[in-house]
């Protein structure tokens, strides 16, 4: 294998003021930089290593690169950090000198600014992030192929290991959470697909009405043999749906099913839409759904496509069809691949005489996803790269929502990092554009807007600046922008082992009186969902603890007897709390209870 020479100078990254030493390395050129950052972290046995290249190459030693680079502020501002999961020998030149930061645990940073320490905390957010993505990537890449991976036993087990897919599946045994956000936050394709299959102004074209028609009477027929179906089924799907569909072959030798290409601006070819034709329901001991999900897993997370997850969170829709059932899924790929159905199994038999309003109803769903295929092809035909912000997380794993409206204008935002580290977070830090002040972005189907302002205008809550319906595209699903707080949440801030001081409790349950006032509830009151703020440096005298008090978390709160209720899948931290069980009416009672377990 060909080797290469790599120098660098490196330091620990919790060091203050850096201090380097240079070195070098011989690696395989044919891994990718992850594969080298583990071999750094492994040479000096530190937990983990990052590689940054300078954006203006200048020629390093141990005492230069003391002088350009003190501290991590300084050079992320002169370097940038290496995509993890590109070819070793392609992204770094001969003889240009790499700088390397190893993390270590057990050392303690000395004390920083308020500006610094969010900065190196923001950025280790944003690199963990990273390298968590191109772990997953490599992941999928090593695991089953999409035709052995869907079948039940091994599907199961990988949605039991570290690279499931996030489609809601679960093992039973390891548990873990596979569900993830609303899949239309992402693009909006996948919003205008499912308002016009409830368009009922949506006029079908006569043409896409008789190929449906032969789509059923051709489901219809009893299938032994996958081929034959595949063959029939395949010109006239590609007839429905306004696309060629074809076998791709991937450089690792995996065929996907059926696959319709689009040439993209950077010579790579996405994929709008893929298919997964099965003669019949349970045939080979796999979902077609299943099988479709794993094919878009393997197809996007190939090394050939890497251009293309640089771009986009690779959105597409899957088709599965299975004998006479139907179903249409949504996929991206943010830090893991989400698929959601938009569709549930659709019967195609043409079981009833007299039926022309099956065929009716089929035709609209299919047609409104050639309609949004298209949406999609326009989409990849003329994507580039997007801007991203030095400590800020790649914009493919971000929502595509990235402005609200507030007095009459539109406020655009730059989102900085998740706020919970889980794929299924909703709620990001981001900045404004026009103030640069930070702020919280949250998507959410309910908020109680009423008790969020009426707990602001006490000083309790963050600033509430909008609270609104993104609309029929996103289903319904709120926006909702509020300040961002300076501070801990209680659960950070505090051993969860053991009470909360005395004088904390005092100054919650005073909040809580002045909620009382406005006759609202607050349905989650854990130590989550209730913040410190922290002191102003410079303040003279010491702030109240009680001033410091923010309720951060309002999905569940609202005006008491209002017919407010608890979510289904109401989770079990919150049951075992309250007392309360998934969609009882949220009570005075259980807020009550809540504190007392606080």
């Amino acid at each position: 294998m060909p080797k290469k020479i790599l120098f660098y100078v490196v330091t620990l990254e919790n060091r203050t003021p850096f201090k380097f030493l240079r070195s070098y390395i011989e690696i395989d050129s044919n891994l990718l930089v992850l594969d080298l950052e583990a071999a750094l972290a492994a040479k000096y046995a530190k937990i983990g290593a990052n590689v940054y290249k300078l954006k203006h190459p200048i020629s390093l030693n141990q005492n230069i690169a003391n002088e350009e680079f003190p501290d991590l502020k300084t050079l992320l501002e002169k370097a940038t950090c290496a995509t993890a999961e590109d070819l070793i020998g392609e992204a770094f030149e001969e003889r240009r000198t790499l700088v390397v930061l190893l993390h270590d645990d057990t050392l303690t940073a000395p004390a920083a600014s308020v500006e610094d320490r969010d900065a190196s905390e923001v950025n280790d957010v944003v690199g963990q992030l990273r390298q968590d993505f191109s772990k997953y990537v490599k992941g999928v890449m090593e695991g089953k192929t999409p035709s052995v991976a869907a079948k039940s036993s091994n599907y199961n087990e990988i949605q039991g290991s570290d690279v499931p897919l996030l489609d809601g599946r679960f093992n039973g045994r390891a548990g873990g959470q596979t569900a993830a956000p609303p899949i239309e936050i992402y693009h909006p394709a996948f919003g205008a697909f499912s308002k016009r299959c409830k368009d009922p102004e949506l006029e079908v074209p006569n043409d896409v009405l008789c190929h449906t028609a032969s789509l059923l009477r051709s489901v219809s027929k009893i299938s032994v043999q996958e081929a034959p179906r595949d063959s029939e089924t395949r010109v006239i799907l590609a007839k429905i749906l306004g696309v060629s569909c074809e076998h791709v072959m991937n450089l690792n030798q995996t065929l996907s099913d059926l696959t319709s290409v689009q040439h993209t601006l950077q010579s790579i070819n996405a994929a709008p839409v893929l298919v997964e034709v099965k003669g019949e329901l349970g045939v080979d001991g796999s979902d077609p759904s299943v099988q479709a999900s794993f094919s878009y897993a393997r197809f996007y997370c190939n090394r050939e496509r890497t251009a293309v997850r640089k771009r986009s969170c690779c959105p597409a829709f899957l088709v599965g069809l299975a004998g006479p059932w139907l179903v249409i899924m949504g996929a991206v790929l943010t830090s893991r691949v989400i698929v959601q159905r938009l569709s549930p199994y659709e019967w195609l038999g043409c079981s009833r005489v007299l039926d022309d309003d099956q065929v009716l109803q089929v035709a609209r769903r299919l047609y409104a996803i050639r309609l949004s295929i298209a949406d999609l092809k326009e989409y990849y035909q003329n994507f580039t790269s997007p801007v991203v912000q030095p400590n800020h997380i790649h914009p493919r794993f971000c929502p595509c929502i990235n402005s609200f409206s507030l007095d009459g204008k539109d406020v655009s935002f730059v989102y900085v990092q998740p706020l919970e580290r889980d794929p299924s977070s909703v709620i990001f830090k981001a900045v404004r554009c026009d103030t640069k002040s930070p702020i919280v972005i949250k998507f959410a189907r309910r908020y109680g807007e009423d008790a969020h302002k009426w707990m602001a205008d006490k000083g309790l809550a963050p600033k509430l600046l909008t609270c609104k319906s993104l609309g029929e595209n996103y289903n319904g699903l709120l926006l909702v922008v509020m300040e961002f707080v300076d501070g801990q949440t209680l659960h950070d801030a505090y051993d969860s082992t053991k009470p909360l001081p005395k004088d904390v409790r005092d100054s919650v349950r005073k909040a809580l009186d002045v909620l009382a006032q406005g006759n609202f509830v607050f349905g989650d009151l854990r130590r989550p969902n209730v913040m410190l703020e922290n002191e102003n440096e410079g303040e003279e005298l010491e702030v109240l603890l009680e001033k410091r008090i923010r309720f951060i978390d309002f999905d569940w709160a609202g005006r008491e007897g209002s017919g407010l209720r608890y979510p289904f899948h109401l989770a079990s931290v919150v049951r075992k709390a309250s007392g309360a069980s998934e969609n009882d009416p949220i009570t005075r009672a259980h807020q009550d209870k809540m504190f007392e377990k606080l």
